[in-house]
Parts: C-alpha cells; sequence; structure tokens
C-alpha cells in the first residue's frame, strides 16, 4: 500500500507596507518625521519631532500617510517657487534677527544695547 501524497508547506507572500515614518525635509533628520490622523474631525498632521516643522490636511477613508507626506512637499516646493518667483530688486526681506535689531535701535536711548550686537553708532 501506498502513503498518501502529502501537501507541502504553504509559503506566505510578505505585503509590502508603505512608510509611516519619514525624513524630514526642512532639518534633514532621518525618520523623525510622523503621521497621526484624527478619524472624527478627518484632519491629517504630520510633524517633525526635531524641528516642530508640520502640516495638515483634511482626509478621506483611502487617505494614507505617504499620502500626506507627498502633499506636503508638493506645497513646500509651491511656497519656494511663488518666492522664487516675487524679484525683490534692491529689497531685501527683513529676517527674525534684523527685525530684533530695528526694535533694539527703537527702544534703545542711551546706546548700551546696540554695543551687545556689533553696532555702535558714531557719536
Amino acid at each position: 500500500m501506498g502513503k498518501r501524497k502529502s501537501k507541502g508547506k504553504v509559503v506566505k507572500k510578505a505585503k509590502r507596507k508603505t512608510a509611516t515614518i519619514f525624513d524630514c525635509p526642512f532639518c534633514n533628520h532621518r525618520s523623525t518625521v510622523e503621521c497621526h490622523f484624527d478619524s472624527k474631525a478627518r484632519l491629517a498632521t504630520i510633524r517633525c519631532r526635531i524641528c516642530a516643522a508640520h502640516y495638515q490636511m483634511q482626509t478621506n477613508a483611502l487617505t494614507k500617510p505617504i499620502d500626506v507626506y507627498c502633499e506636503w512637499i508638493d506645497k513646500t516646493e509651491e511656497e519656494n517657487a511663488k518666492a522664487d518667483e516675487y524679484d525683490l530688486g534692491a529689497e531685501e526681506v527683513p529676517t527674525a534677527e534684523k527685525k530684533m535689531k530695528e526694535q533694539i535701535k527703537e527702544n534703545d536711548d542711551d546706546g548700551l544695547l546696540a554695543g551687545e550686537y556689533g553696532e555702535e553708532d558714531d557719536v
């Protein structure tokens, strides 16, 4: 009598998972950006743990973390393109440091604070 043929083991193929943790486009740290979904409000928030850069968008049932990250990258590229198109001419964009120095000059009556930032008035 013969033995029954046994079936071979079933090999399961692992499904590819989409990423849920990403690299930050602003501070360039690896694996610091995480995406959180609020299903009741239908919002997705993506935030960097290092530089606190963040983005928020409305979601639907099919939205995945990679979709939110790609949308964030696209929006930042759009903003950068708009900034490049804007011709400043002779003017410069005031930075936070320049604004702070201007405020110090306005509020500095006796000229003591100006020396801290390397700007001394000639008397």
